[in-house]
């Protein structure tokens, strides 16, 4: 009796492994399709449509009311219903920020012919 594992043994298990993976997969999808079916059938609840945004007067920043009004404006039709939370001058407090960008961008600028 002959007992040795020849290569057309191996290749039989190769697909046999091959087929297993095939309908494990199938199975697999077809979970995630039933998932989906299902999710997709709630019922979905109606979002609250968020009132507009009146800007308050800023008058330390020095923005003009119709400038920020204007802003508000450009991001509603631009994003939708979103709320501006904060607006500041960038100049306070950001300086040494900005100092370090700028040396930063300037390190990367192509340097001429010595």
């Amino acid at each position: 009796m002959n007992s040795s594992y020849t290569t057309m043994d191996a290749i039989g298990d190769i697909f046999v492994i091959y087929g297993i993976v095939i309908v494990v997969s199938m199975l697999v999808a077809v979970v995630i399709r039933g998932i989906v079916w299902v999710l997709s059938r709630q019922v979905t609840v109606p979002v609250p449509v968020a009132k507009p945004v009146v800007p308050q007067p800023v008058v330390a920043a020095g923005i003009p009311q119709e400038h920020l009004a204007v802003i508000t404006a450009a991001v509603a039709a631009m994003l939708g219903a979103h709320r501006i939370v904060h607006i500041e001058a960038l100049a306070r407090g950001y300086s040494w920020t900005a100092e370090a960008r700028s040396v930063h961008h300037t390190s990367h600028a192509p340097r001429g012919h010595r």
